[in-house]
């Protein structure tokens, strides 16, 4: 029986993160997905460098705050310092083997490249194929979600899911779970958010925010209605998201949406999902 989700986990590494060479953005397609497409929320996203002890005490640390999915993202290149796959296969206790299957992949959808390669050359591509086995206790599958890509995603008790940390790769891979991922989402947890539109400024509107999130705990309890204040300053405006839980029914979410509107005064008004993605991502035309 697999189990459902609830909560989910993002374990960046690499040491180029870390020292500012890569700017990770990752966790944050990955905190968009599991939002917008399973309604779920990340509940711990960790940095971590490529030594096989960080990565298993940051892997253990996400499985004890109870992510019920987790993703991995780098550290699954030919290279010595790619060692995401045998420290992931540590943390379990299994080994780690070449799997032919993969390699085969390989061989028919890069033929003419491998044929260049030296014997070493080629034994170091061969360690992106080199993946944890199942053992008694542990399962392990290979998720293969685009025809035109060798690699799969490796999971891990149905839970661990290893990405490559290319960015292109990590979405196109990612995505590619998303309809096995949400069958196995727990339908009574997933979140509900709407977003409402201002211009009154934060300081203007902080006080009304924190007696309204003071209000929600005492109703429905801390941590099932969550206020937040994002200020987009090329716009001129402020966006509150208001965001549920299970607890809180998508009426009672809208009674607290059009108190947030009747209350903010600046022309509050509350607008759609596309809105706020334009005016986080672009600026306003001149």
């Amino acid at each position: 029986m697999v189990n459902p989700i609830r909560k989910a986990g993002c374990l960046i590494i690499g040491d180029e993160v870390l020292n500012g060479k890569i700017l990770d953005t990752n966790s944050h397609v990955f905190a968009k997905f599991c939002f917008n497409e399973l309604s779920i929320p990340v509940k711990k996203t960790i940095v971590c460098g490529d030594d096989c002890d960080d990565i298993t005490n940051s892997l253990n640390t996400l499985i004890h705050d109870d992510c019920d999915f987790i993703v991995t993202s780098g550290g699954i290149g030919p290279t010595h310092d790619d060692i995401t796959y045998e420290s992931i296969a540590h943390a379990f206790g299994v080994e780690c083997k070449r799997d032919q299957q993969t390699v085969d992949r390989m061989h028919s959808l890069r033929t003419e490249y491998l044929t260049t390669l030296t014997d070493r050359r080629l034994a170091a591509f061969y360690r992106m194929a080199t993946f944890p086995v199942a053992s008694d206790t542990v399962s392990v599958d290979k998720i293969y979600t685009d025809d035109s890509l060798w690699v799969p995603v490796v999971g891990i008790n149905s839970q661990v899911y290893i990405l490559p940390g290319v960015p292109q790769l990590f979405e196109k891979l990612l995505l590619g779970l998303k309809d096995s991922l949400k069958r196995r989402v727990d339908v009574d947890s997933r979140l509900k958010r709407f977003y409402v539109k201002t211009t009154t400024k934060e300081s203007e509107l902080a006080p009304f925010l924190a007696d309204l999130q003071s209000s929600s705990n005492a109703t429905y309890g801390a941590g099932s209605v969550k206020l937040g204040s994002y200020p987009h300053f090329a716009w001129g405006v402020n966006t509150i998201s208001v965001i549920g839980d299970k607890h809180v029914s998508v009426e009672a979410l809208r009674v607290i949406v059009a108190d947030v509107v009747g209350n903010l005064g600046g022309e509050a008004r509350e607008i759609s999902v596309e809105e706020e993605e334009t005016m986080t991502t672009t600026s306003p035309q001149k």
